[in-house]
């Protein structure tokens, strides 16, 4: 997932998924879901899913003949597939391949079976409508981290700290839904929304800050364990 922290630029709040996954439980059977091995873990919260990364494959995939829903469960490692009763094997196939490519491989035997399961249980597990939650708590979980960095190197006081972060969490929320580009909204950058805060000097602690969360987000720099 590519954010776009260098123009925009909670912790652990949870998001429960909308209810969904378990509504129609009882009227699917096993044979009518695929589960497939997915590589959209969050990279700079991997405890979570990339939402936006999933949400176009989500998107993409309900919109394929035979295909009735598309699901991420929530650590982001794998997709599940809901098929039409109609839907044949060549349309299984050809999907099947289409995620191969975007490497995402279909999980077979016990693992299989046990993926199904956990997603016939309705627990943790996103719609395509839904992932924006996790893009949410992202966005609560960089602001975060990015506040700390800033308190550790500057002793920010608790009240504009807490400020900051809301800020923070609000900007990067709009950024990783994509309500700031649906709105026609020009990205602001956190260093201007923590000039409300930060004097220079604490400016400057914080671009550190942002260089080292796109250092996380590239893989370039382990994300470090919180608490």
């Amino acid at each position: 997932m590519k954010t776009n922290l260098i123009a925009v630029l909670a912790s652990g709040l949870l998001y429960p998924p909308l209810a969904g996954a378990a509504d129609n439980a009882a009227t699917r059977s096993p044979d009518q879901i695929s589960v497939f091995k997915a590589p959209l873990v969050c990279p700079a919260a991997p405890q979570i899913g990339c939402g936006s990364a999933s949400k176009p494959i989500l998107l993409d995939l309900e919109k394929q003949t035979g295909v009735a829903e598309a699901w991420l469960n929530r650590a982001g490692t794998i997709i599940a597939v809901v098929w039409k009763p109609d839907a044949t094997a060549e349309a299984r196939s050809h999907i099947a391949g289409e995620l191969k490519e975007d490497r995402a491989t279909e999980i077979e035997g016990a693992s299989r079976d046990e993926a199904v399961k956990d997603f016939l249980s309705g627990k943790s597990w996103y719609h395509a409508a839904d992932v924006d939650r996790l893009s949410e708590e992202e966005a609560d979980i960089i602001a975060a981290r990015l506040v700390r960095w800033v308190q550790a190197k500057t002793g920010l006081p608790k009240n504009k700290a807490e400020g900051m972060q809301r800020a923070f969490s609000d900007l990067l929320r709009k950024d990783l839904t994509g309500q700031s580009a649906r709105l026609g909204q020009k990205p602001r950058k956190l260093t201007d929304v923590a000039r409300d805060y930060l004097d220079p000097d604490q400016i400057k602690i914080l671009k550190e800050a942002i260089k080292d969360e796109e250092a996380l987000e590239s893989g370039e720099k382990p994300v470090p364990k919180e608490g």
